[in-house]
C-alpha cells in the first residue's frame, strides 16, 4: 500500500466564521507569537526580504527593515526554543544576561553561550536565518508498508534544513512523537514532553532532501500524521505538514 500525497489536502479544522483570522493564525503560528510569525511570511511573500545583517540605512524598503528587525528577530528566539527545548532557551537567555549584563555583546557571544547551555552546534541556525533569505519548508510526501514496517517519507521543499518534530496519532487515541535531529547540531534536543512517547532516530543529513522514518506499526493505526504540531517552526507553507488518514 503506498499513498502518494502530492494532491492530498490538509486536514479537518472547525473555524468560527466570527474570528476567522485569529483561528487562521493559530494554525499556522504558536498562539502567544502569532503576529510575529505572520509578519515574517507576509515579508516572504512580498519578495521584499533582506538579509538580517543588512545595515539598517542600506535596506530598500522600511517594510522589510521593520519586519526582520522586530518579527523575523522574535521568530528567531521561538525557533530557538523548537531546536533546542523551550526550558534550555530560557536557560540560556538567562545565562546571556548573566554573562553580559551592562557590557556590549554582539551576536556571536549570544550563540557562544547557547550553544554551551544547550551543547548543541548553532552556528547553522544563525547563518541560514540571518545571513540568508532562505526559507523553511517541509512536506509529507507519502507513506507505505512493507512486511510488517510503515514508512513515512519527508521532503525539504526549501532551502533551510531544520531538525524535524513529527507526531504521528494513531486509531486508540494515543500519539507518538518521532525526533529526527539535523546532522549538522551535532547533539539533540531533550523530551520536551516526558509523558508522551518519543523515539529518536539517525540525524538527517542537511545534504539530502528527503528522510524515511520506519516504524514496527500498521499503517491502517495511523489515524493523523503532523510536522511539528507545536507551529514553533517557521514553516512557509504548513499546508503539506498534516495528514488525516479516514481508512
Amino acid at each position: 500500500m503506498i499513498i502518494n500525497l502530492h494532491c492530498r489536502a490538509e486536514g479537518k479544522l472547525q473555524r468560527n466564521p466570527n474570528n476567522k483570522n485569529l483561528k487562521e493564525a493559530i494554525d499556522i503560528a504558536p498562539e502567544d507569537h502569532s503576529s510575529a510569525y505572520l509578519g515574517y511570511f507576509s515579508l516572504v511573500k512580498s519578495n521584499l526580504e533582506e538579509p538580517m545583517t543588512t545595515h539598517s540605512d542600506h535596506y530598500n524598503s522600511n517594510y522589510a527593515y521593520s519586519v526582520a528587525a522586530y518579527s523575523k528577530g522574535q521568530v528567531f528566539m521561538e525557533q530557538l526554543g523548537y531546536i533546542v527545548g523551550a526550558a534550555a532557551r530560557d536557560k540560556i537567555l538567562l545565562e546571556y544576561y548573566k554573562q553580559w549584563r551592562f557590557k556590549h555583546p554582539n551576536a556571536n557571544d549570544f550563540m557562544r553561550v547557547a550553544e554551551d547551555v544547550s551543547g548543541i552546534q548553532l552556528d547553522w541556525y544563525k547563518e541560514y536565518w540571518v545571513h540568508t533569505t532562505k526559507t523553511i519548508d517541509y512536506k509529507i510526501d507519502s507513506l507505505w508498508e512493507e512486511n510488517g514496517i510503515s514508512r513515512i517519507r519527508l521532503k525539504r521543499i526549501g532551502h533551510m534544513p531544520m531538525p524535524i518534530d513529527l507526531q504521528l496519532t494513531f486509531k486508540d487515541g494515543s500519539t507518538e512523537m518521532f525526533y529526527v535531529p539535523l546532522n549538522l547540531m551535532f547533539g539533540n534536543k531533550p523530551n520536551e514532553n516526558k509523558a508522551q512517547k518519543r523515539s529518536e532516530t539517525e540525524p538527517w543529513k542537511w545534504t539530502h532532501p528527503t528522510y524515511i522514518i520506519e516504524m514496527k506499526r500498521r499503517l491502517i493505526d495511523i489515524r493523523k500524521v503532523e510536522i511539528d504540531p507545536s507551529k514553533r517552526m517557521a514553516d512557509v507553507d504548513r499546508k503539506n505538514n498534516s495528514l488525516e488518514l479516514d481508512w
